[in-house]
């Protein structure tokens, strides 16, 4: 009896001391690092060597599917690809133009731009099939027997069968002014139109706002965050990255609520929503060393602490900072910061006021979340 009574205690010590479940070590993320691609755990822990990289271009994006099988990467403007299967440790360059590309769920396709319109390259078979529609926000949705092209044109937004643009549906009447970006279920895009915001408490104003919408052909549209820019959705199609201004923001696209980190530039979102990865100062403030005794200490001057803080989760429905880049026909609408940057790692859930983690201080180019432990 007194054995047990000493095994249950220990076990029962043991049991409320063991650590959380940990949700941030098993994902994986990628990341440049001067003339490398380098592969982590989602604490920055355990790197690797993924692949090795031409010699001063720099990693201007990262993408990959939903599965977590193909690498996409646009270094010094040209596109490139890999299979995160481990058989290279090198970039295969796309005959992609200049421009944006994107691709499909299940990493087989990329849409990218061609010499005319657009084009769809098959990564396993390299056959190239020309698809006469503008790139800049176009993209490939669903899966398999439902893979579907959805685009824009001067018409309205589009949902059809790829490549020929078979059964071709209207699912938005009025397009865009900028950043159309399609959820990879096909369902909602976001993108910036001309709205009536509120100025004072009864007069309204003309202004461009960031919106949410159905591509079901109603043409219903919800503002979130007003002057955000968005860079991409989660690969659950129920959260998107937004710049709003100095600020990095997780938003979830049904309701609306965001929650932003002041003073970080975004640079992806896992697959579920639940972390994003940003770049951040490198250099934290130091602290004035304390005035010696006997000397009356000298004020020193006010200055902003350049430390970033996390700011409210909220409905987005409010004015935010400065615009940001709005750039619309390029293939990075938001490039990676130059200078001295590290790269964080912000938690959507928890008090607002915890800040970013430290994920690593060598960083020189994009980062990106691998969905599944390659």
């Amino acid at each position: 009896m007194r054995t047990l009574f000493v095994a249950s205690v220990v076990l029962l010590a043991t049991t409320a001391t063991a650590a959380p479940e940990d949700d941030v070590t098993p994902r994986t993320i990628v990341f440049a690092r001067g003339e490398k691609l380098i592969k982590s755990d989602g604490r920055g822990k355990s790197e690797t060597e993924l692949a090795t990289l031409p010699a001063k271009k720099p990693v201007r994006a990262l993408r990959t599917d939903a599965a977590g099988t193909v690498l996409l990467a646009d270094v010094g403007g040209t596109w490139s690809w890999m299979p995160l299967d481990g058989s290279t440790k090198t970039l295969t360059d796309l005959a992609c133009e200049a421009g944006p590309a994107q691709l499909s769920n299940d990493g087989t396709y990329v849409l990218c731009r061609a010499k005319t319109g657009s084009q769809v390259m098959n990564l396993k078979s390299g056959k190239i099939t020309p698809i006469d529609v503008p790139t800049p926000g176009a993209r490939l949705v669903g899966n398999g027997t439902e893979l579907r092209l959805v685009w824009a044109d001067g018409q309205g937004v589009w949902n059809a069968i790829p490549p020929q643009k078979k059964q071709p549906k209207k699912v938005a009447a009025e397009v865009p002014l900028r950043s159309l970006i399609v959820s990879p279920d096909g369902t909602h895009a976001v993108g910036v139109y001309h709205e009536d915001v509120y100025d004072t408490l009864r007069t309204t104003k003309p202004a461009d706002v960031l919106t949410v919408f159905a591509l079901d052909g109603t043409a219903a549209r919800r503002k979130v965050i007003q002057n955000g820019v968005p860079l991409e959705w989660s690969q659950d199609s129920k959260w998107v990255l937004v710049q709003d201004g100095r600020s990095a923001c997780i938003m979830l696209a049904a309701g609306g609520q965001y929650k932003c980190w002041r003073g970080y530039t975004a640079a992806a979102l896992s697959p579920d929503g639940k972390y994003a990865l940003l770049f951040g100062n490198r250099d934290m403030p130091k602290k004035a060393p304390p005035p010696k005794k006997g000397k009356k200490a000298k004020k020193a001057p006010k200055k902003k602490a350049p430390e970033p803080e996390a700011e409210p989760s909220g409905e987005a429905e409010q004015p935010g900072d400065a615009p940001s880049d709005e750039a619309v026909d390029d293939d990075v609408p938001l490039p990676p910061p130059g200078g001295p940057v590290a790269l964080y790692r912000a938690e959507l859930n928890g008090a607002f006021t915890k800040s970013p983690q430290l994920v690593t201080r060598d960083i020189a180019g994009a980062a990106v979340w691998i969905p599944s432990a390659q």
